[in-house]
């Protein structure tokens, strides 16, 4: 799915419960804001995900659902908030979730039950919040974990049944 130069705005929900993709999903750099539930439960990619800089915001449940992506989930610079269950059992991933040190606040579900990410993870310095079960049960991750002195709350169950970290734990004393 190719999303045309020229839009700015992705409505709620205008893509939600559309399967039979396939490919990559790739929106275009014009495009700072995409809605709620946009892509919500789109099946059959088999491609990557590419986010344009200009979005500022991951809103709730935007990918959640979605299945087939493969490759890296790199969040691009400029991001400063993902929403709670923005990409809620999100399949198909097989490279690293990339935070960018722009990013501020995980949200509840955020990454919940995602599979098949590979590599470290590190919270980037910003975030300051990391809300209940935002990383729960994801699995795949084969590196370190390292949480940002910047974080001063970690909700329960934020990094519940994750499974596959060889690398260290580093928790901040904030």
């Amino acid at each position: 799915l190719i999303i045309p130069e020229g839009v700015t705005s992705i409505g709620d929900s205008v893509f939600s419960g559309c399967s039979g993709f396939t490919g990559s999903l790739i929106i275009p750099e014009t495009v700072t804001s995409i809605g709620n539930s946009a892509f919500r439960e789109c099946e059959g990619f088999t491609g990557s995900l590419t986010i344009p800089s200009n979005v500022k915001i991951i809103g709730n449940a935007t990918f959640s659902f979605c299945s087939g992506f493969n490759g890296n989930l790199n969040i691009p610079e400029g991001v400063t908030t993902i929403y709670g269950q923005a990409f809620y059992s999100c399949s198909g991933f097989n490279g690293n979730l990339i935070l960018p040190e722009s990013l501020k606040f995980i949200g509840y579900d955020a990454f919940r039950s995602c599979s098949g990410f590979t590599g470290s993870l590190t919270i980037p310095k910003g975030v300051t919040t990391i809300q209940e079960n935002a990383f729960y049960d994801c699995c795949g991750f084969t590196g370190s974990l390292t949480i940002s002195e910047s974080v001063t709350s970690i909700g329960y169950s934020a990094f519940y049944g994750c499974n596959g970290f060889t690398g260290v734990l580093i928790i901040p004393e904030s």
